[in-house]
């Protein structure tokens, strides 16, 4: 992300997109309320009964609704008129925004807090985008997920009932075939929409392996090079969930956000069973932590920072600038993903404690 210009006094940045990553940061740094103006095109009626045509023109809207779609590269602004050319558009009316990598907008708060501007002039560590697809299978069961440096969805679920080897095996097989056949045909079509960087086929037993055999004889190798074969122990998203956490994925968290994260919740989970006086939950609890520079690392969703009011972001920019000041580490989790979502259920604000308060 480039800053191109910034007037403190009147709360603006002109920042210019350069990738996805760029696109996530405004998503958890605009907020309802604030304005936000660049240049779009709108569809203008120029005659009567006409369908109109659409024209260039710079517009500044208060803000409403942000949404984020990594998969278009595409952040979503919508919000109400208040500047444009008055000959073409009537202010309150409501316009969005596509920003995407390559626009520039600019973004004007009453308020900056500092943790807003940081994450705005820091370049992210990570790849721009790195896209896994999972396939956790057993006999007869198949779960496939998708997973992204900024969310996770569940593509599908594949159920064939498997004759067992007491049958004859050419039905068996038959049923194999089909079964496979069903998931091969998923993968494929998610491979046509989206930049696939890994599939990942995680399991119990002998199916995946099987799986894998039938999808290099009947499948093209330019994605058959990408799989990797990882052992679960089911066929389920518990299965998907083991795998993120797996010795075999370990060499990739370098570059990739949830690999890191799943580690991390696996740190906290841990000392709830272990030492659950060195966990901190909620604002208040944090804050008071914070002011005594007992915070080791702090964890926080996403969401909180979206749909909190304009107190609680005070106090949350507070906890953040003492928690730096004491040099601890500031984790802000995707609520898209399974590991941000185990932080919301714990009350998304969580804190490792240095030694026990």
């Amino acid at each position: 992300m480039k800053i191109l210009a910034e007037n403190q006094k009147q709360g603006e940045i002109k920042v210019k997109v350069e990738n996805l990553n760029d696109l996530w940061t405004l998503y958890n740094i605009i907020s309802e309320g604030d304005k936000a103006a660049a240049r779009t095109q709108r569809r203008v009626v120029l005659k009567e009964g006409s369908k109109g045509e659409r024209k260039p023109m710079f517009l500044k809207l208060e803000v409403k609704d942000i949404d984020f779609h990594e998969f278009s590269n595409r952040l979503r602004v919508k919000g109400t008129i208040i500047e444009g050319p008055e000959d073409f558009v009537s202010y309150g009316t409501y316009h969005t925004f596509n920003i995407e990598p390559g626009q520039k907008i600019t973004i004007s708060k009453e308020k900056w807090l500092k943790n807003e501007l940081k994450r705005l002039k820091e370049t992210s560590k990570f790849e721009d985008n790195f896209v896994m697809f999972f396939i956790a299978m057993e006999t007869g069961l198949a779960t496939l997920s998708l997973i992204t440096n900024y969310s996770q969805a569940r593509i599908a679920s594949v159920k064939r009932t498997i004759p067992g080897k007491r049958y004859e095996q050419s039905h068996r097989n038959k049923a194999l075939k089909e079964f496979f056949e069903d998931i091969r045909k998923i993968i494929e079509e998610n491979i046509k929409n989206t930049n696939i960087n890994l599939i990942i086929v995680c399991g119990p037993g002998n199916t995946r392996n099987q799986f894998i055999k039938y999808i290099k004889e009947v499948s093209s190798p330019d994605y058959v090079s990408k799989i990797k074969s990882i052992h679960a122990s089911s066929g389920t998203e518990s299965a998907i969930l083991e795998t993120l956490k797996s010795k075999e994925l370990a060499q990739l968290k370098k570059n990739i956000k949830i690999l890191q994260e799943s580690d991390k919740i696996e740190e906290i989970l841990t000392l709830f069973s272990t030492n659950a006086d060195l966990i901190a939950i909620g604002i208040e609890e944090i804050f008071n932590a914070s002011e005594r520079g007992a915070v080791k690392e702090l964890f926080l969703a996403d969401v909180l920072i979206r749909g909190s009011s304009k107190e609680n972001k005070l106090k949350i920019e507070e906890i953040i600038t003492n928690v730096e000041k004491a040099g601890g580490r500031v984790n802000i989790l995707s609520s898209e993903h399974s590991t941000g979502q185990q932080i919301v259920d714990l009350g998304s604000f969580i804190a490792i404690l240095r030694y026990k308060l």
